[in-house]
């Protein structure tokens, strides 16, 4: 019984902490659906989730990785710094390293990349934000990447738009539209995302579509991570 007791304490507690009512206040996001915001992580703010994991070093700089992608033997590396953070909008730019492996005419080749990019958000009314990310991604390997496979989670020099809903506090709708020109395929997504004092759980679906595919990319976007620390 005490036991029982014990743990119901703990998951109260738990429970309390976690799913606040404050959801996403003075919280805004980092990533819409899959494009960079304009925005960064906290000072001492640190993220955990499904594979990303990143880390405010102050308020202008975070840094991360996406420890999932080692399955798939993809190494990265990104940082992302605030150039301007208003009431009504903010600016950022970051970049990512790569290096992962792709199969080149049936034999399996290393590629390494570098992406630097610049993320734009505006706020277009009392709910709703405007996201627009430009990319710039240059691969160096001793073979093309345009004779590499393509995957759904290619991504080259490209442009997005991005909308975001809040719905509530805790609620927000997110849409995306964009053009990878390494690939030549369009991008299009929706989704929804759950936030309260700490945890946030994204749910959505994308398409891809890369000119060397004939019938295109559907896939989940599904995240769950925590967010701890800061202000």
């Amino acid at each position: 019984m005490n036991r029982i007791k014990y743990t119901s304490l703990i998951l109260l507690i738990f429970s309390t902490s976690v799913f606040a009512q404050n959801g996403f206040e003075n919280r805004p996001i980092t990533n819409n659906l899959w494009m960079a915001t304009g925005y960064t992580l906290n000072e001492k703010e640190f993220v955990m989730g499904l594979g990303p994991i990143g880390s405010g070093i102050s308020d202008k700089v975070q840094v991360g990785t996406n420890f999932l992608l080692l399955l798939v033997r993809h190494y990265t590396l990104n940082v992302k710094i605030s150039l301007l953070d208003l009431e009504d909008g903010a600016l950022a730019t970051g970049i990512e390293l790569g290096n992962f492996n792709t199969r080149v005419h049936s034999i399996t080749r290393a590629f390494s990349s570098i992406s630097p990019y610049l993320a734009y958000s505006k706020k277009i009314g009392e709910k709703t934000n405007f996201h627009v990310t430009g990319q710039l991604s240059y691969f160096a390997s001793e073979y093309d990447i345009n004779d590499a496979d393509v995957k759904s989670t290619s991504t080259g020099t490209s442009i997005g738009v991005g909308l975001e809903y809040s719905r509530s506090n805790k609620t927000k709708f997110l849409a995306e539209t964009g053009y990878d020109i390494t690939y030549h395929g369009m991008r299009l997504g929706g989704g929804v995302l759950w936030g309260w004092s700490k945890f946030r759980f994204k749910l959505g679906l994308a398409y891809f579509r890369p000119e060397a595919v004939r019938r295109g990319f559907v896939s989940p976007k599904i995240g769950l991570w925590w967010r701890f620390g800061g202000e």
